[in-house]
């Protein structure tokens, strides 16, 4: 009986502090207007682009700290829009404390609305070497979402 309360005790504190170390997040961007555009047609008819743009925006931390940021994006519909993402999204972000990519599939709600899942990929600061997932939701030029960063 010693042997596995000692067992349930070790697999507990395992899973407990793994659960510890997720940094969670909210966060809201403005973008600015495209810096280049192109678009074309599919051999089917159905137009698809790209687009590259900057912006900034505010992390509010679950402690309730914020923090600013910067980004650059490339973002790419998918024609014929019938995969699970109809665009994909790549950001590089820039911030006091590190640097991190953020990786997107998005849906359009409407012409100026979208929805994204991604995930996160730490290349500096506090950042390095960790990894996160990320939603997005976007109306315009504004975004907004949630977050979590792990160890």
């Amino acid at each position: 009986m010693m042997k596995a309360t000692a067992f349930l005790a070790a697999i507990v504190a395992a899973t407990t502090a793994t659960a510890a170390t997720a940094q969670t997040f909210t966060f809201q961007s403005m973008s600015n207007a495209p810096a280049m555009a192109m678009s074309n047609k599919a051999p089917d008819g159905r137009t698809y682009g790209a687009a590259g743009f900057s912006g900034s925006g505010e992390t509010t931390w679950a402690d309730g700290k914020k923090s600013k940021y910067t980004f650059k994006c490339i973002t790419m519909s998918q024609p014929p829009h019938d995969a699970i993402f109809m665009s994909h999204m790549m950001c590089d972000v820039a911030a006091p404390d590190g640097n991190f990519f953020v990786t997107f599939g998005c849906n359009y709600m409407s012409a100026d609305e979208q929805g994204c899942v991604g995930g996160l990929a730490g290349t500096s600061g506090v950042y390095a070497g960790k990894n996160g997932a990320v939603t997005s939701h976007g109306k315009g030029t504004a975004s907004s979402g949630t977050g979590q960063w792990y160890d």
